[in-house]
C-alpha cells in the first residue's frame, strides 16, 4: 500500500493590524469637481515641444544597450579610479599600499 503525506504550508509571521479600504476613482473624481480642486499629477510628460524632436528617454529607436554600457563605463572609470587612489604604483614597478610599504611585506 501507498502511504500518503499530508502537504504542509509554510505561514508567514506577519500580521495585518489595520485594513483600510481606500477610495475608488469615481469617488475622487467626485470629490475633486466638488471641491474645484485642480487635478494633480506626479506624472512626468510623454511628450516634448515639436522644436525639441524626439527625447532619447521617449524614443522607442533609442539603443539602451548603448545607454546601459555607456552607464557601466563610468562606474567602472570610477571604481578604477578610487582603487588607484588606495594602490599605488611606484615608478619602479611595485606596487605599494598608501603607507609606502612594498605588497610583499617591504621587500627590498
Amino acid at each position: 500500500m501507498k502511504s500518503y503525506t499530508t502537504p504542509y504550508y509554510h505561514t508567514s509571521g506577519i500580521l495585518v493590524e489595520e485594513i483600510i479600504e481606500g477610495e475608488t476613482l469615481e469617488q475622487k473624481i467626485a470629490k475633486m469637481t466638488e471641491n474645484n480642486e485642480p487635478i494633480k499629477s506626479n506624472i512626468g510628460l510623454l511628450y516634448a515641444e515639436r522644436k525639441d524632436g524626439v527625447l532619447p528617454g521617449t524614443n522607442i529607436r533609442t539603443d539602451r544597450w548603448e545607454i546601459a554600457t555607456e552607464a557601466m563605463d563610468k562606474v567602472s572609470k570610477s571604481r578604477l579610479a578610487k582603487r588607484d587612489g588606495h594602490l599605488r604604483i611606484e615608478e619602479g614597478g611595485s606596487p605599494t599600499t598608501e603607507s609606502g610599504m612594498a605588497e610583499n611585506g617591504g621587500g627590498n
